[in-house]
């Protein structure tokens, strides 16, 4: 007998390869067998993703340091982790589109100006900065993860690299991204009001890294409070700074949109 795998001579009694460790399986595919094989890959306790699920809630320290040591078989690897949080995120924004909008819409109602151009622009930004965000919504988390890095450099110097901030910061946004999934989701459920929905999310996610700080770099409670603040004052200031550029790129983009739209005898008669 051989394997079917790697094609390695194998005893007639063998379970598993003894070269790659595959198993054995000589029995015909039915319905019995791929139900279990499911059950065992997806849903069994030991499952990694599950795993690393439960204990980003509970040992997070365990996870990251697991891989920054070089661990790799106990938890699943940050990048796969994150592209299935993200994954099911995106399925989730394709289902709830609507509910997004309307989240932008009441926060936009709060800064309503009396100035109606300024409203006017301002739900034209939303409106674009939101289609923008749902279409490219992986690749601008991606894109942010080393930006979040070099803040927790800046504010936590000594425990870690840039590399390593950014595995850990892999690990604590994809779990952030389900925690804001299983939050929307029973507010959904329960038709809890839009604002008190995002309002207990925050709080949730702000507790969250407040709770993986402390766990990941040991430091006392009022430490960590500090060090929270200014990570997220830090972060207010970088989304202003993407704020400004992108009102600026839509303004240019009007701008040139109108001079296309001009025809071509009135620019020349002025």
């Amino acid at each position: 007998m051989e394997c079917k795998n790697c094609k390695t001579t194998l005893k007639e009694t063998a379970n598993f390869c003894d070269e790659c460790g595959g198993k054995i399986i000589n029995h015909r595919l039915n319905f019995k067998t791929v139900t279990a094989e499911f059950f065992a890959t997806f849903i069994s306790w030991d499952n990694k993703f599950f795993k690393t699920f439960v204990h980003l809630f509970t040992k997070p320290q365990e996870v990251i340091d697991s891989y920054i040591s070089g661990i790799r078989k106990r938890y699943m690897q940050p990048f796969a982790y994150m592209i299935i949080a993200l994954t099911i995120y995106g399925v989730y924004l394709h289902f709830a589109k609507e509910y997004f909008y309307e989240i932008v819409e009441t926060s936009a109602n709060l800064f309503k100006s009396n100035d109606s151009t300024t409203n006017e622009f301002a739900e034209k930004f939303g409106k674009q900065w939101q289609d923008f965000s749902i279409k490219h919504y992986n690749l601008i988390t991606f894109s942010m993860i080393p930006f979040f890095a070099v803040i927790n450099l800046i504010i936590f110097r000594k425990r870690l690299n840039f590399i390593e901030h950014n595995i850990f910061l892999l690990y604590s946004y994809a779990q952030c991204q389900f925690l804001f999934l299983i939050i929307t989701t029973i507010g959904l459920l329960l038709q809890i009001n839009i604002m008190s929905i995002i309002s207990l999310t925050m709080i949730l996610m702000i507790g969250y890294h407040m709770f993986v700080f402390k766990k990941l770099f040991k430091q006392s409670l009022w430490q960590i409070i500090y060090k929270t603040i200014l990570f997220f004052l830090l972060l207010t200031v970088l989304f202003v700074i993407i704020q400004i550029v992108m009102v600026f790129l839509l303004f240019f983009t009007d701008v040139l949109d109108s001079f296309k739209n001009t025809p071509k005898d009135s620019i020349i008669s002025n």
